[in-house]
């Protein structure tokens, strides 16, 4: 017999960054994961802005210090606050 779940039951659903926020990037996956562990690590704590979204949840992300775009999944940024040290 089926289970009819509750809205308690779902996962939350992260909430998608728009164009222009601030956003801060983490590492969010273990060292046996690489690739993507070390590609994080280069650019862990650094704040950039969204500015254009790309298809499963990524983002091409702008960071002010160097001029570069470089592309990220939804769980690898987290929202930041702008510093003006950031510019």
């Amino acid at each position: 017999m089926a289970r009819q779940l509750t809205i308690f039951d779902a996962e939350p659903k992260k909430v998608a960054f728009t164009v222009g926020d601030t956003v801060e990037v983490v590492v969010n996956v273990e060292e046996k994961d690489v690739e993507d562990y070390y590609y994080l690590k280069l650019y862990e704590g650094s704040k950039g802005r969204i500015v254009k979204f790309l298809p499963l949840r990524q983002y091409e992300v702008l960071f002010a210090k160097s001029n570069q775009i470089r592309i990220f999944r939804h769980g690898e940024l987290r929202r930041s606050e702008w510093d003006e040290r950031d510019e």
